[in-house]
């Protein structure tokens, strides 16, 4: 990485983080939070589109403007009342699902974990955390959801993962926090071939982490030793349990920015005043598995 200007490129964000909360969260797949619910979507989104429900809100533990999404929530009638109770009530809710720093709905506006946040007003605010996929609200599991729809297209191989690759992130830490830039025109979801090439898979309370390369549906080779995040349960997580080295999925995922890459070049630059730049770190979310017949 080398030596760069603080100044914010046109299309950049700047994130605060705590880097106990980085530290905290670099190897997990998920968080549980106390989410009150400010605002939810109307309706749930078509399945053309992405068959989610969209909610925004607070937590204290997270201390940044909040999106939660249920995947395929057609599915999940008594979460989705949860959702609206809880928007009715103002009473907050217990939730887990992956985390999810990304900054696809931001408009560049600097964001500083706990600040103090007023009450949102509409479900699809400007933000970059998510709480996507949940998997529970209350005692409700909402593991099931984590699958591909029939219908709904995400982004082309080459094409995403080209833009991830050449993405550009700044990084300066200091004592107690980790301030870095980051794109919001990066796209939101893909579709490829997840080639497993590891020699193990790291195992954690919410899930596992598989080191594997990217490739298109035809083979091609377009990024190599990409962490892939499995959340613990899920059709997705059970299919890739036992395959080893060398054994091919085809995925649908979104990514995220990976934390543990982010604390290692934090550590690596130590606390000077300027900022350092590097490729965008991230990992892929697998949020389905395709039939191997799949297109």
């Amino acid at each position: 990485m080398t030596g760069v200007a603080s100044r914010l490129s046109p299309g950049d964000v700047r994130i605060e983080i705590k880097r106990s909360f980085l530290e905290a969260y670099k190897d997990k797949v998920t968080i549980q939070v106390t989410f009150t619910v400010d605002k939810a979507a109307g309706s749930i989104n078509p399945t053309s589109f992405d068959g989610d429900l969209h909610f925004a809100g607070r937590a204290p533990e997270i201390g940044l403007r909040l999106v939660g999404e249920i995947k395929n929530a057609a599915e999940a009638d008594s979460a989705v009342a949860q959702v609206r109770r809880a928007e009715s009530t103002r009473r907050p809710i217990q939730l887990t699902g992956a985390w999810r720093v990304w900054a696809e709905h931001s408009l560049g506006r600097p964001e500083q974990q706990d600040r103090p946040l007023p009450e949102l007003e509409t479900p699809h605010v400007e933000h970059v955390f998510e709480i996507h996929p949940v998997t529970r609200i209350g005692g409700i599991s909402l593991l099931q959801t984590l699958h591909t729809n029939e219908g709904y297209k995400p982004g082309s191989a080459e094409r995403t993962f080209g833009i991830y690759q050449d993405a550009d992130f700044r990084l300066r830490a200091t004592p107690t926090t980790v301030i870095f830039d980051t794109p919001t025109w990066l796209y939101n979801d893909v579709h490829f071939l997840m080639e497993i090439t590891g020699s193990g898979q790291k195992v954690v309370a919410d899930g596992r982490f598989v080191t594997g390369s990217a490739l298109d549906l035809d083979g091609k080779l377009l990024v190599e030793r990409l962490r892939m995040v499995f959340v613990e349960g899920t059709a997705p997580e059970r299919a890739v349990r036992s395959l080893e080295r060398g054994a091919r999925l085809h995925v649908w995922g979104m990514p995220r920015l990976n934390f543990a890459e982010i604390s290692r070049r934090a550590a690596e630059a130590g606390t000077t005043s300027g900022f350092v730049e590097g490729p965008l770190p991230y990992e892929i979310l697998v949020l389905g598995v395709y039939p191997t017949t799949a297109p």
